[in-house]
């Protein structure tokens, strides 16, 4: 299982929109795979869940029961995606921030070992942030994807997420940064153009070569439940995912034989 954070302190880089849409992509190439919705505005979760579905949410097991009762997957839904999972959020989550216990760090990371043989990739949505709730994510990752927004100031930040991407390797020597996505890119526009020159040459080869254009229909698709793939599947927006998906499991050297191959074992 491969656990990868969705991070950028700075909100509106298409975090949440990178987390469904690459999660669906994964899913369709045929892999099983658990998003995590660690952000208390819960834009993850509203996408494929509504109130009345939700019993028990990620406040619940990470909060409420400090390692006894509930399980973690006691607040993980399918989704109408065949193989893609959701645990799901609650604005009590931001109570995490005010944690003081040492040992609550490492609470996500011990409840994803239990779920190590169900699933092939993780993808967890974090906060807008650099607290307690997205150095959990860390410590529980195996990689970081860094979504930024093609406009003036997009990169404002990064050297700080940087910096406790490499705090949190005293204790997660594994982590690295598996890429730096461009989003809301628009070739019409001279701040575009300019934001991904800039990328270039501040992350080099650690850019992932697909840029994810503006498009109406990744804005509109989460009102409808659906990922671009089922919204809008001839558009730029599904056709960049898409190619973000292959890159995604290019970079990871992994095909989608890979889980065709574990089934035939079994």
């Amino acid at each position: 299982m491969k656990t990868i954070a969705i991070a950028n302190q700075k909100g509106g880089v298409g975090k949440t929109t990178t987390a469904v849409n690459l999660g669906a992509g994964l899913a369709i190439e045929g892999f099983r795979v658990l998003m995590i919705d660690l952000d208390s505005q819960c834009n993850l979760t509203r996408t494929f869940l509504t109130p009345e579905m939700i019993q028990n949410t990620l406040a619940n097991v990470l909060i409420d029961n400090k390692g006894d009762g509930l399980p973690f997957g006691a607040a993980i839904y399918e989704t109408h995606i065949e193989n893609l999972d959701l645990a799901a959020s609650h604005i009590r989550l931001a109570k995490l921030e005010k944690s003081s216990q040492f040992d609550d760090l490492f609470r996500l990371k011990d409840s994803l070992n239990s779920l190590s043989d169900e699933y092939d990739f993780v993808l967890i949505d974090c906060p807008p942030s650099l607290g307690i709730v997205v150095t959990q994510a860390l410590l529980a990752s195996d990689h970081v994807i860094v979504p930024l927004a093609a406009e003036y100031y997009a990169f404002e930040g990064t050297q700080d997420l940087e910096e406790t991407i490499k705090s949190v390797r005293r204790s997660n020597p594994s982590l690295n940064v598996l890429g730096y996505v461009v989003t809301r890119f628009d070739a019409r526009t001279t701040a575009s153009a300019e934001a991904y020159k800039q990328a270039q040459a501040m992350f080099g080869d650690k850019l992932f070569e697909t840029l994810v254009r503006s498009n109406t229909h990744l804005i509109a698709a989460p009102a409808y439940r659906q990922s671009i793939f089922e919204y809008a599947q001839a558009s730029r927006g599904s056709e960049d995912y898409l190619n973000l998906t292959k890159e995604f499991l290019a970079r990871l050297e992994i095909t989608s034989k890979v889980r065709l191959l574990k089934e035939k074992r079994k």
